[in-house]
Parts: C-alpha cells; structure tokens; sequence
C-alpha cells in the first residue's frame, strides 16, 4: 500500500501529468467533433490572471465528534478573496457541498471575522496548476490545494497549512488587518451618510437634491 501511495506521489511531481491529454492528435475523428473555439495555451477560452486567495484555517462554528483528532485552530479551511468594493467571492467546502458564491460587503465581514479567530494566508493560485484529480477523499483541505491548483498530499487543515508556509510566494495575513479594511470602509460610508444627511439638513431644497444626486 504504501508503496503504491509513493508512486502515486511521484507521478504528481512529474510536469507532464498533471498537464496529461489523453486525446490522441492523429485522431481524424475526435478533430472533426473538437468545437470550433479558440482556445489559450493552457487549453482555455479565456486568459485570466493568477488570483489571490485569503485561504483561512479556522476552528469549527460547532462541534463534530473528528475536532478532538484536530488542530486546535485548523479544523476547517475556505477561500475568500475580494471582486471589488462591494463583493467578495467565497469558496466554501461544506460537508455535503461546495459553496460558491458571491458575496455581499456585509456578508463578507461575516467570513472574514470567522477567519481572524484561526489563520489566514494569502496564497497566489497556480495556472494551469499542477493538482491532480487522482486524489480521492475530496475534503475541505483537498479542494482548496486543488482550487490552487498544488500537487500537495494533504488530507487535514494543518498539513495544508504547513505546506504553504513552506511557499515563499504565500504571506501570512495579520487577522487585525484582515478585519481592519472592510470595518473602516463601512465605518467611511457611516461617516460620508451621517455627513451627507447634515449637510442636506443645513443646505436649501435645491442644494438638498444636488448633494443626493452627487452621492
């Protein structure tokens, strides 16, 4: 078994697996039926940039009978990273799904305040990757090493974290921070409506309509 375990390992380091093509290019057949798209050198329709990740090892929000065999504060681990002012999207392994969602600012916050009770880093995510579907029980840890597209043989929260500390590329995040921008932008947008209202209750009628429609 555990030699089996160790050619597996081996295999996913090699460059060319985890790029493997099992389509044959002298195959007339399979040419004819290719969709007519075209395609960038990764094999997408589209180019994106590499994205990053607030990938957050956090306790669990209740207990589960496997916790005690856990890291204190790994007991789960997502991913959240910022669209733009006014959402985040969120990678979330459930036990029975993977949530993937936008989110709002506010429920943003929520998840975010859930990851500065644990760990959180900021890991690049790797394209095209090197992961590899052969690697059977699909938990949280498991998804996210794929979602960043490394080739780790993790299983737990913990061992995922302490293969992308071994990263040079990946920075540790200060939970302080990571609470700190989106509280003060809500704090920013109290203060502008708390400003905007005075100013609208002091100015005439006209002046009134003016400062809404310029907000």
């Amino acid at each position: 078994m555990f030699a089996l375990l160790n050619s597996l390992k081996a295999m996913t380091l090699r460059p060319t697996f985890a790029a493997f093509d099992v389509r044959d290019p002298d195959d007339v057949t399979d040419a004819i039926n290719q969709p007519n798209i075209d395609i960038d050198e990764n094999g997408s329709p589209v180019t994106l940039p590499a994205a990053e990740w607030l990938i957050c090892f956090v306790p669990g929000l209740y207990p589960q009978w496997w916790h005690r065999f856990a890291h204190k504060k790994h007991k789960h681990v997502f991913a959240i990273r910022k669209l733009d002012d006014n959402s985040w999207l969120l990678v979330e392994p459930w036990w029975t799904r993977l949530m993937v969602n936008v989110l709002t600012f506010e429920e943003a916050g929520r998840f975010l305040r859930w990851g500065a009770t644990g760990h959180v880093l900021k890991v690049r995510e790797a394209i095209p990757g090197r992961g590899t579907q052969l690697r059977g029980w699909s938990n949280c840890a498991v998804l996210m090493a794929f979602l960043l597209g490394r080739s780790y043989w993790a299983w737990t929260p913990q061992g995922l974290y302490r293969r992308l500390l071994k990263d040079t590329s990946v920075e540790t995040v200060d939970p302080g921070q990571l609470l700190s921008e989106p509280f003060r932008a809500i704090g920013n947008r109290t203060d502008f409506a708390l400003k905007l209202s005075i100013a609208s209750q002091q100015a005439s009628p006209e002046q009134a309509l003016s400062l809404r429609e310029s907000a």
